[in-house]
């Protein structure tokens, strides 16, 4: 009864003009292998329904019985359609939206990328794409576990590579391998020398044996700290000289700046458009570029259809026209230059690694251009370490050169 609900049926309506009976008609229709459901009588007409295939199967039963049958009423997709037989255009509509559901339901609609902290996000969906896996590819023509192996052995800080796909999403977790810590290596014997002319202001010295004292000047290379220890037994051993020197040493700076410089300006915006349909550019709006130079970047907009993404891009690419132009400086403007370079060097090189003391400036001017020499006194870290090349031999304990 329920199958009859979901298809096609009709109601009908059983009487006689002549006032015969419906009986015999009810017990013949329920013999024979016509399916009904609905039936019931009132004022002496009997109403009930069938199928539609079957009734012209009931209609000619009722003729055996010399009654009337009419039909009342017809429901059912069949019914609903068959206005729609004649509208070819619905028909193919219906059939190519089917057909893309089913083949965009095997294509990969999006792609999230998750796990890289140091690895470009872009890297990664370059090596997916090599592997077979972008925007528009067939999923079903992709193996996911030959994919992870490519992508893995495609770049040397990837460690692992997991990919599934749920629907037309894909998602790829990446596990990056991770840099040992770098090892200092302490049992390397060295000296510490200076790396400026300078004169020793403090030391904390934790290994080696310190030459020059406290408030002696030394020379770039030489040696401050010897990792060269004397016993007093008479031998010698090298040890990994370790300590931090401090000093007061020169350094000189030269900054210069030209009165006349070439400066790039923005003279006015192109803009091209272009639709990514399966990985492929397709351009419909090219640019208007001249032949001066330009800087260029695009944007990338996905499209949307009832509110899922497609596997279409539109792209906007966007030219930023520029022309070169020659700029006059006064001796002024010039000189804030420069002092402002001075400011970012001492900032970004002084600051932290030693202290200023003095400085000296010295300006030199002529019709090109302006040139200021800054003299520093600094008082910092001198010392930097420098092994030794000789052959370890350890310490010999007291009792064994005594049996010796």
């Amino acid at each position: 009864m329920r199958l009859y609900r979901l298809r096609s049926r009709t109601g009908f309506l059983i009487y006689s003009e002549q006032g015969r009976d419906t009986k015999k008609f009810i017990n013949a229709l329920r013999n024979s292998p016509i399916k009904f459901f609905g039936l019931s009588v009132r004022n002496e007409r009997l109403y009930g329904y069938v199928g539609t295939r079957d009734y012209p199967a009931v209609k000619y039963l009722a003729e055996q019985h010399r009654l009337t049958c009419e039909k009342i009423d017809e429901k059912g997709a069949a019914k609903r359609l068959s206005g729609y037989k004649r509208r070819v255009g619905l028909i193919i509509g219906a059939i190519l939206s089917a057909a893309m559901v089913m083949s965009l339901s095997d294509r990969v609609m999006m792609i999230e990328v998750g796990g890289n902290e140091n690895i470009p996000t872009d890297r990664i969906l370059s090596h997916l794409e090599d592997a077979g896996i972008f925007i528009g590819s067939r999923i079903s023509s992709v193996d996911m576990r030959l994919a992870e192996r490519q992508v893995a052995a495609m770049d040397k800080d990837i460690d692992w590579v997991g990919i599934k796909h749920i629907g037309s999403r894909v998602t790829v977790e990446i596990n990056e391998i991770k840099a040992p810590p770098e090892m200092e290596r302490k049992n390397t014997p060295c000296n510490i020398v200076a790396a400026h002319d300078a004169q020793i202001t403090g030391v904390k010295l934790y290994s080696g044996m310190l030459i020059p004292m406290v408030g002696d000047g030394v020379k770039k290379g030489d040696i401050i700290v010897s990792g060269v220890v004397d016993t007093k037994y008479g031998r010698s051993f090298f040890v990994h000289s370790m300590g931090e020197i401090t000093g007061i040493y020169n350094e000189k700076m030269t900054f210069s700046q030209s009165l006349v410089t070439e400066e790039k300006y923005c003279t006015g915006e192109e803009s091209s458009k272009a639709l990514k349909i399966f990985g492929t550019k397709l351009a419909y709006s090219p640019p208007k570029l001249p032949h001066e130079d330009y800087e260029y970047y695009e944007t990338e907009e996905r499209l949307n259809f009832l509110g899922l993404p497609l596997p279409a891009f539109r792209i906007t690419g966007h030219y930023r026209i520029m022309e070169s132009r020659s700029i006059s400086l006064t001796p002024e403007e010039a000189d804030q230059i420069i002092n402002e370079r001075i400011e970012k060097y001492e900032k970004n090189f002084l600051s932290g690694n030693a202290s200023i003391i003095d400085r000296e400036f010295t300006k030199t001017s002529d019709e090109k251009g302006l040139t200021v020499t800054v003299n520093y006194t600094l008082e910092g870290d001198i010392g930097e370490e420098k092994a030794i090349l000789a052959k370890y031999e350890p310490p010999q304990p007291y009792e064994e050169k005594e049996k010796k």
